[in-house]
C-alpha cells in the first residue's frame, strides 16, 4: 500500500481548500488545523524561528468535506509529516474530536456512510473517504491536539487519545499535550513551544501513497471544459417584468397560460404542480432555459437594470391565469444534486454529484452558459419523479443568476435569490423592521449579508466578517416575541426552556467570570435598576428612562497578565444600555448592543432582554405593548464560521409581514428631510462626518473629559492604540447610573472605531428634543475629529439616533 518517495508523488493540494502555504517553508514537516481561527492570523503569531517548520495551515469547521479535504491535503503534501490541531473547535460538529476518535477507533464498517466508531456531534463520518485512505492517513501523519473545545464528551477522548499517542511521540510531548489540554484557555506560545517541540525531533522522510481520484471524486470531480456559447433556442415562452413582478406566459400543447409573482421559486412550484403530467410539453433544456430566464428577471427588477433574455422568446400572451399555491412543500431530487458557482477567473462551475458515491461526477466549467445548460440538458442526470421539472428550472435558474454575477462582476451565492456588490469600503446603516422575530432576523441578516462592510475582523484570528450597524423593530413586541420558532432550537433544550434560561441569565444577581448582564444590571452599581426605572417611570411617564451596564470608567481596561506576562483587555458587555419609554398606554424600549453578533448570539440577546426587561417593566408600570428597538451599532456575521448558518437561516420560510403600526419610528431626520415627526419615540440621522478644525469647547467634551473623574476620550484612544482601532470595545457616554438623572436630557451612548479605513460614529441621544440637530451634529463631528486625529484615520460616517425624544 505505502511505497517510499521515489513514486510519483501527488499534486498539492490534491483537492480544493482555503490554505496559507508559507514560500519559505514550503518544505516544513508541520501542518497547522487552525479550527475556526483564521490561518493567516495564526501563521502571524508562529516565531520567526520556528517558521521553517510550519508548511501549510488551515481551518476547519465541519467532518464532512472539511476534515476530509483535510486528510487528503495532508496525504498528499510532500513533506507534513505532524499535524497540530490549535485553536477552539467548532461546537456543532466537533471535526478535531472526531478525528482523535477515528484515528484511534476507525471507520464503522457495519453500516453505509463511513461513520467514525463512537463519533460525536453532528455527522461524524466520512462519507467520501475509503478505510484505505483514513489508514494511510493513520499510518503517515502524526496528529497532535492543541485545541480548545466546549462539548464535555471532548475530555476523556482526549485523555485516551493522548495514551494512545505516546508510542509515537515519546514522554516528553505527550506531557506537554497533557498539560495543555487542562488549560482552559492555550495561548500562541503554547503553539510555538509545541512547533519547537516537533521541529526538534528527528529529520524523516515522508512515505508517499497511491491516492485514486475515483475514491474522493466527489470532493474533487473532473474538470469538463465546456465551449463558450450562447444557447440558440426558440422557446414556448416569454418572461418579463411587470409592474414590479415577474411575468410569465407559455404555451404548453398549444394553450397559453400566465402566471405572476415576486418570487421566482414560488412561480416555478406553482406551475409544476399545475402542469403534472403536461410538463412532457417542455424539453429538458426549455425546462433549464425557463429556470434561467426567470431568475434574469427577478435580477433585473431587485437590480433596476436590464438584460439580454438568454433564450429567444416566443411573442405571446397567456390567455389564462395560473394561480400561485399558497404553500411550498418540495420533495427532493434522492439521486442527484447540483453546486453552482463563479470561479476566481470569471468562468461558471457547475458540479454534478450523485447520492451514489460511485456514481460519474463532474465539475462544467465554461463563461457562457449556453453550452452547460445544453449538455445538462443531454446527460439529463435527474431522478424521474414528480418534482423533475421544479429541480431542472431550479438548476437552470441557478446558472442563469450566477451567469450575470460573472459578467456584472457581483458576488453569487447559491440559493441566494439576490447578486450583490462586495462592499470594502463604507459601513452602511441597515433597517429591518417586521411582526415576527423570524422575519425581522432574516430580513437585518440578508442586509447584512448583502450590504455589509467585509473586511477582516478585529479580533483577527476569527477571519473575514460582513459588518454594519443594524436597527431592528420589533412591532408589538409581545405578539412579534411570542414565540421562539422551533428552527431555533439547540439541542435537547425545547424553545421554551431555551427562554427561560435566557431569562434567567439576564436577571441572576451573581456572575461567572468578569460579569454577567444581569449583575451589571441588579448590583454592579450599588443598586437594582429593574425596580428603579418602574418607579421612575409611574412617578414621570412623560419622560424615558435609561439602564446602564456598559461602565465607561471600568470597562476597556488594560492590565498585564501576572502568570503569562501579556497585556490583557477587560472583557466589557455587549449588551451596554437600554431605554424605556412610555408613549400613549404603551411601553416602547430601545436597547444598544456596542456590539452584536447577528447570527448565533441574536436570538438568546432579543428574547433574553424582552423576557427579563421588558416584560418586566412593562408589566409593573401597567402599560401595553408597545414596538422594541434593537441598535446594534457594530453587527457582523463571521463568514469563516457563520455564513452556512446565516444562509440556513435565510432559506427558512417565514410569514410575511401583516398590517403594522409603524407609528413610533424610526423617521429620518437631517438638513433636506421634512414631516412631521410628532407622536414617534425614535428619530435618526445617517450622514458624513466632518472634521473640525482647531480647539473646540463643548460642555459635552468637557464631561466626558471628567466622567467620574476618568478622561474617557483618552481612555478610549489608549485602548485602540493598544489593541486595535477595528475593536469595538471603547464606549463613551453622560449618563452614570447612580450618579445621574436617569430620565435627564443626555447622549446615552457613543462609539467610534475605524471600519474600511475610516472612522465610523454612533451616537444616542435620550430625551432630546431632534431640534437640536444642528448643534448636536456639530459636537458630534468634533468628537469623531478627536478620535480621528488620535488615530490617524479620515472620517467616515455618522449615525445619530433620538429616542424618547418629547413630543
Amino acid at each position: 500500500m505505502v511505497t517510499n518517495q521515489q513514486q510519483r508523488t501527488p499534486p498539492f493540494p490534491l483537492v480544493d481548500a482555503i490554505l496559507v502555504t508559507p514560500k519559505e517553508s514550503e518544505r516544513g514537516a508541520i501542518g497547522i488545523c487552525t479550527n475556526m481561527s483564521a490561518p493567516g492570523q495564526v501563521l502571524n503569531e508562529i516565531e520567526e524561528q520556528n517558521r521553517p517548520f510550519v508548511s501549510v495551515l488551515g481551518s476547519l469547521v465541519v467532518n464532512r468535506d472539511g476534515t476530509e479535504r483535510m486528510v487528503l491535503n495532508c496525504l498528499a503534501h510532500p513533506t507534513i509529516r505532524y499535524l497540530v490541531l490549535f485553536s477552539e473547535e467548532s461546537r456543532t460538529f466537533s471535526p478535531s474530536t472526531n478525528l482523535l476518535l477515528a484515528l484511534q477507533h476507525g471507520i464503522d464498517t457495519t453500516k453505509p456512510g463511513n461513520y467514525i466508531v463512537g463519533g460525536k456531534a453532528a455527522t461524524p463520518h466520512f462519507p467520501n473517504l475509503s478505510k484505505r485512505i483514513v489508514d494511510a492517513f493513520r499510518e503517515t501523519v502524526t496528529v497532535t491536539p492543541l485545541f480548545m473545545y466546549q462539548n464535555t464528551f471532548t475530555e476523556p477522548v482526549l485523555r485516551d487519545y493522548l495514551a494512545w499517542l505516546r508510542p509515537r511521540v515519546g514522554d516528553e510531548i505527550t506531557e506537554f499535550l497533557r498539560k495543555a489540554a487542562g488549560e482552559k484557555a492555550i495561548y500562541y506560545d503554547t503553539l510555538n513551544q509545541l512547533v519547537g517541540l516537533i521541529g526538534g525531533l528527528p529529520p524523516g522522510e515522508k512515505n508517499a501513497i497511491d491516492l485514486d481520484p475515483k475514491e474522493f471524486q466527489h470532493l474533487q470531480p473532473p474538470v469538463v471544459e465546456i465551449p463558450e456559447r450562447k444557447l440558440n433556442l426558440a422557446v414556448p415562452f416569454r418572461v418579463s417584468a411587470d409592474s414590479g413582478n415577474i411575468r410569465l406566459d407559455i404555451n404548453v400543447g398549444g394553450e397559453t397560460f400566465f402566471i405572476r409573482g415576486n418570487e421566482d421559486f414560488r412561480m416555478e412550484y406553482s406551475l409544476m404542480k399545475f402542469l403534472g403530467a403536461r410538463k412532457k410539453h417542455l424539453s429538458p433544456l426549455e425546462q433549464l432555459a425557463l429556470g434561467a430566464e426567470l431568475a434574469r428577471a427577478d435580477t433585473e427588477i431587485k437590480n433596476d437594470i436590464s438584460l439580454e433574455p438568454l433564450a429567444t422568446p416566443s411573442d405571446i400572451r397567456g390567455a389564462s391565469e395560473i394561480a400561485l399555491e399558497p404553500r411550498v412543500a418540495l420533495l427532493n431530487d434522492k439521486k442527484y444534486y447540483y453546486k453552482v458557482g463563479v470561479r476566481g477567473d470569471g468562468a461558471l462551475s457547475v458540479i454534478g454529484l450523485a447520492f451514489d458515491i460511485c456514481e460519474e461526477v463532474f465539475d462544467l466549467r465554461s463563461k457562457e452558459p449556453g453550452g452547460i445548460l445544453a449538455w445538462l440538458a443531454e446527460k439529463n442526470r435527474f431522478e424521474e419523479y414528480e418534482m423533475d421539472i421544479l429541480h431542472r428550472m431550479d438548476v437552470g435558474g441557478q446558472i442563469g443568476r450566477a451567469a450575470i454575477a460573472a459578467k456584472m462582476g457581483y458576488a453569487f451565492v447559491q440559493d441566494f435569490t439576490s447578486i450583490f456588490k462586495i462592499n470594502k469600503t463604507g459601513l452602511p446603516l441597515l433597517i429591518a423592521e417586521g411582526d415576527t422575530f423570524l422575519d425581522v432576523h432574516k430580513t437585518l441578516l440578508r442586509k447584512l449579508y448583502t450590504e455589509g462592510l467585509t473586511e477582516e475582523h478585529g479580533d483577527a484570528q476569527k477571519g473575514l466578517a460582513r459588518s454594519g450597524v443594524v436597527l431592528a423593530i420589533y412591532r408589538n413586541a409581545a405578539k412579534a416575541l411570542e414565540d421562539l420558532p422551533a428552527f431555533y432550537r439547540q439541542g435537547d433544550q425545547s424553545t421554551g426552556e431555551m427562554r427561560a434560561n435566557y431569562r434567567e441569565q439576564l436577571l441572576r444577581f451573581d456572575h461567572d467570570g468578569d460579569y454577567s448582564y444581569g449583575e451589571r444590571t441588579r448590583i454592579h452599581f450599588g443598586f437594582d435598576q429593574l425596580p428603579k426605572t418602574m418607579e421612575l417611570l409611574a412617578r414621570d411617564s412623560g419622560r424615558a428612562a435609561v439602564i446602564q451596564r456598559y461602565d465607561p470608567a471600568a470597562d476597556m481596561g488594560m492590565f498585564t497578565d501576572p502568570a503569562s506576562g501579556k497585556r490583557k483587555f477587560t472583557h466589557d458587555p455587549c449588551l451596554a444600555y437600554d431605554i424605556f419609554i412610555p408613549r400613549g398606554g404603551k411601553l416602547h424600549s430601545f436597547h444598544i448592543a456596542r456590539a452584536h453578533n447577528a447570527v448565533n448570539a441574536y436570538p438568546e440577546n432579543i428574547f433574553g432582554l424582552h423576557d427579563a426587561y421588558v416584560s418586566t417593566i412593562r408589566d409593573g408600570v401597567g402599560l401595553g405593548a408597545g414596538d422594541m428597538y434593537m441598535l446594534s451599532s457594530r453587527a457582523n456575521i463571521l463568514l469563516l464560521t457563520e455564513e452556512q448558518r446565516a444562509k440556513k437561516i435565510l432559506m427558512e420560510p417565514s410569514k410575511p409581514p401583516g398590517d403594522m403600526d409603524a407609528s413610533s419610528g424610526p423617521y429620518e431626520i437631517g438638513p433636506n428631510i421634512g414631516g412631521d415627526i410628532t407622536g414617534g419615540v425614535v428619530a435618526y440621522a445617517y450622514l458624513p462626518l466632518r472634521e473640525v478644525a482647531g480647539e473646540q469647547t463643548h460642555g459635552l467634551i468637557d464631561r466626558l473629559r471628567n466622567f467620574e473623574g476618568v478622561d474617557t476620550i483618552e481612555r478610549a484612544l489608549r485602548y485602540y492604540r493598544e489593541k486595535g482601532s477595528k475593536h469595538n470595545n471603547p464606549v463613551l457616554s453622560e449618563y452614570q447610573a447612580g450618579k445621574s438623572d436617569p430620565q435627564a436630557n443626555q447622549l446615552v451612548f457613543f462609539q467610534a472605531n475605524v471600519m474600511g479605513g475610516k472612522i465610523h460614529a454612533t451616537a444616542v441621544f435620550a430625551n432630546r428634543s431632534p431640534a437640536r440637530f444642528g448643534d448636536d451634529q456639530g459636537e458630534l463631528n468634533y468628537l469623531a475629529t478627536l478620535f480621528g486625529e488620535g488615530l490617524g484615520a479620515p472620517l467616515g460616517n455618522l449615525c445619530m439616533f433620538y429616542v424618547g425624544y418629547p413630543s
